[in-house]
């Protein structure tokens, strides 16, 4: 195809989409006509039934699997059963893209968004989420760190130091130092193919104090020196670009060390053979999860802000973390957490302690070049 039929094809399609829009908020068209014609033109992916909900009921987005089974269960059905009001879980993935689209084509069909702090923050600045209403929110039941003007926290996770004592000898690495001393820690490493959450554990493995990382970050020098310790390790790693990845490296036994996600922690803690898996949260970088709302959503601002509230349940928080490894973001869920669990929680009282809280206004400045020297560093 050429560059005119591809740029005519895009137009047409856009016009089309205008089209669809205008019958949605007419009226003329429902929801489920809308989300289809919206598949059908490539703008949306195409959702199964369960996504395509009443303008009466409440629609949360994820980015599907497991986790939207979980969500489904734990906190929509849930809110069902308390309120009478329908919650469908859409597992096709609320990236900032869509949920712009959606707003400013005047055509919004989700509620509540299970997003991150940069999409929001981003979101934020273009307008097209609303403020979170801290009347019917409660501010005492999320984290200080996650508790922000246009998205409050509903879990945590974290990027953790994992390690298979069986493949060091009965021993496992203390620091994000001792991860790179491969003298006395031989095997490969694992580091996600992306920057976030891996030049953090870079920066203390120089000795640099876990409340001082971003401060030497902002240097250019300290930037250099991050990247450089990668370049430094590349022989021994092997990156990963999923979570699943990240778990089959360590089931497979191809690493005997990482940084992975605390999620995927949780799982191989079941899945490996005792004395053959290890997590460390000192030095850990925690992130929060984010729920947001975007502009004119169809449930209304009021009920969308219901269900984050009934989803600050302390104790369906526990279950989250049972069943999938997200941490809870409600201070209050801590002293719930089963007593073989805590270990795993990324945030209880004992493992935020050791932890950071991933800095997003840094990695908006930063990460496009953080990112090209990361991967000029692992594949020179």
């Amino acid at each position: 195809m050429t560059d005119f039929q591809d740029t005519t094809d895009h137009e047409v399609k856009a016009d089309m989409a205008e089209i669809a829009a205008h019958k949605y908020r007419e009226g003329r068209l429902t929801r489920r006509g809308f989300l289809s014609a919206m598949a059908a033109l490539g703008i949306l992916p195409a959702l199964g039934s369960k996504a395509m909900a009443q303008a009466n009921e409440i629609v949360v987005v994820n980015w599907g699997g497991r986790a939207s089974e979980v969500l489904q269960e734990v906190m929509a059905d849930t809110y069902t059963k308390e309120t009478g009001i329908p919650v469908t879980v859409d597992g096709s993935g609320p990236s900032g893209g869509k949920i712009r689209a959606m707003v400013e084509s005047g055509a919004v069909v989700w509620d509540v968004c299970d997003s991150g702090m940069g999409t929001a923050l981003i979101l934020t600045e273009q307008g097209v989420i609303q403020p979170i209403n801290y009347d019917i929110v409660d501010k005492s039941k999320v984290l200080d760190q996650a508790a922000y003007s246009h998205g409050v926290g509903n879990y945590v996770y974290s990027y953790v130091m994992a390690s298979n004592p069986k493949l060091l000898g009965g021993n496992a690495p203390q620091s994000w130092e001792d991860v790179w001393n491969t003298k006395d820690f031989p095997g490969m490493r694992t580091f996600r193919k992306s920057v976030r959450g891996m030049l953090e554990s870079a920066t203390m493995a120089q000795g640099v104090a876990p409340e001082e990382v971003y401060d030497v970050l902002n240097t250019e020098d300290g930037l250099k020196a991050g990247i450089d310790k990668f370049r430094q390790l590349r022989e021994n790693i092997i990156v990963w670009g999923s979570g699943s990845a990240s778990q089959n490296l360590f089931l497979q036994e191809e690493v005997a060390i990482g940084n992975i996600w605390s999620t995927r922690a949780h799982l191989l803690r079941e899945q490996m053979e005792d004395g053959s898996f290890e997590v460390s949260f000192k030095g850990g970088v925690i992130a929060p999860g984010v729920w947001v709302v975007p502009n004119n959503n169809p449930a209304g601002s009021d009920e969308a802000m219901k269900f984050i509230a009934h989803a600050q349940d302390p104790e369906l928080q526990v279950q989250w973390l049972e069943m999938i490894g997200s941490g809870p973001a409600n201070p209050q869920a801590a002293e719930l957490v089963p007593a073989e669990l805590q270990k795993y929680n990324p945030s209880s009282p004992e493992n935020l302690a050791q932890q950071i809280f991933y800095n997003d206004e840094w990695y908006a400045k930063n990460q496009i070049r953080a990112e090209e020297m990361y991967v000029d560093a692992l594949i020179n």
